[in-house]
């Protein structure tokens, strides 16, 4: 959580002035301990939070901390919540697992709800990406809010059918093949678990024709770079221009590009050390001698700007007025010639000078296949990758025509003790505006 609030008499009036914001944070009831309310992006949920120990008095062990969500703050008001949490609390603190009850029960007698909740529950203990699981919550709450109360059994292959058919017309076909998928894995959890088979009907999404999805195939043509690179080094904000280069040389995802911290950077090992990525694995990413300088530049130009500030491109919230990261990595003036284009870009030079195929997958964070994704091991290939990595770099420098020169030793020495901490002054780049 980006955000730390102290325990907080909860009121209807406290609740109302917390506002949704793109950094997920949570607030303790000072009155309830235990009792929490999340506040995501676009919804407000009630929450509990207990440890669980088991065991006589002066020999108890703990077993597990134990959370459970109630619901949103549109679905139930402060004091219904607050009696709901006292008694779950309660059962907690007589040693009872209100999650193992709750699984316990038999899908059959689940309702829609009940199904989403066990199925993020499973997200979460395949450590699942908090913003996949935000991700669900939101969609759930956002477009299958009427089903929620439903028995899962009452749900019928028409009604995902229509269902789907209206989300595709309101939102989008991405959007509506998206909440369906996610159906599908929920109530194939319910079947999974079912002892008599025959208590559930079978998936009823199987009778939903998915909109058909095209991957757009865009990229940055090579004979186009130069025009490309102009434009972005003619930008005012010099932070967004570093991001955006340092975009293009690495293949980040723009998520993960806009959110790298200082303190995951290593120059002396000339990686980023990314503690988790979109499949929840980390990954160490490789920096060539110009991305170095890039991720130098920026911290020099971050520290200038945001000082003391823990990300490599921060930001200001325009809500609340807090240093965070960018939340923003397309370009008003350039669009189409930004965010996950760049990482398309790379792969495709990354081919075009030969990289082996495995390096290629490994440097974009992709899941090897076969029997090498077994047995090949990042961590053990990392000089190699960093030799592929310089190639990319060297061929997309020719490729935009620019005659950057390398860092010489004498300035990496000079980066190298000092990447965690703020850079000094007569290395920073004037700021252009």
């Amino acid at each position: 959580m980006s955000r730390k609030f102290p325990p907080t008499l909860f009121t209807e009036a406290f609740i109302a002035s917390l506002n949704c914001t793109d950094a997920p944070f949570e607030v303790r009831d000072a009155a309830l301990s235990g009792f929490i309310v999340k506040v995501n992006k676009r919804s407000k949920v009630y929450k509990i939070q207990r440890d669980l120990w088991v065991g006589k008095r002066g020999a108890k062990r703990l077993v597990r901390t134990v959370r459970r969500t109630l619901g949103t703050t549109d679905e139930l008001t402060l004091r219904t919540a607050r009696q709901q949490a006292m008694l779950l609390i309660e059962d907690i603190k007589s040693g009872i697992d209100i999650n193992a009850e709750f699984s316990d029960q038999s899908p059959a007698a689940w309702t829609v709800a009940d199904m989403y909740n066990e199925y993020v529950a499973d997200m979460r203990m395949r450590d699942c990406a908090d913003v996949t699981i935000e991700g669900v919550i939101g969609r759930r709450d956002r477009l299958m809010s009427k089903w929620l109360k439903m028995p899962l059994k009452d749900i019928k292959r028409s009604m995902c059918r229509t269902r789907h058919q209206e989300i595709t017309t309101g939102h989008g076909k991405y959007v509506a093949n998206q909440v369906f998928r996610e159906f599908r894995a929920a109530y194939n959890i319910a079947l999974r678990v079912m002892d008599e088979v025959d208590d559930l009907p079978d998936n009823p999404v199987k009778a939903v024709t998915f909109n058909k999805e095209r991957s757009s195939g865009r990229l940055i043509m090579p004979e186009d770079l130069p025009h490309w690179w102009e434009r972005v080094d003619g930008l005012l904000n010099p932070l967004r221009k570093a991001m955006h280069e340092l975009g293009i040389f690495s293949g980040l995802r723009p998520g993960t590009l806009a959110s790298l911290e200082i303190e995951w950077v290593k120059m002396n090992e000339q990686a980023i050390l990314i503690p988790r990525m979109k499949a929840g694995r980390p990954f160490a990413l490789p920096l060539s001698a110009h991305m170095m300088e890039i991720v130098w530049r920026a911290i020099g130009i971050g520290q200038t700007l945001y000082p003391g500030t823990k990300w490599i491109f921060p930001s200001r919230s325009s809500k609340t007025g807090e240093v965070i990261a960018c939340q923003v990595w397309k370009e008003k003036s350039l669009p189409s010639e930004t965010g996950h284009i760049l990482r398309h870009t790379y792969r495709t030079v990354a081919q075009r000078v030969d990289v082996d195929p495995i390096n290629r997958r490994l440097l974009l964070d992709h899941k090897v296949p076969g029997i090498d994704g077994v047995y090949v091991h990042e961590q053990a290939l990392f000089d190699k990758l960093l030799e592929s990595q310089e190639l990319v770099t060297a061929e997309l420098l020719r490729l935009m025509g620019r005659t950057d020169r390398e860092p010489s030793r004498r300035q990496m020495r000079r980066i190298q003790p000092r990447a965690q901490t703020r850079p000094p002054r007569r290395m920073l780049p004037a700021p252009r505006y």
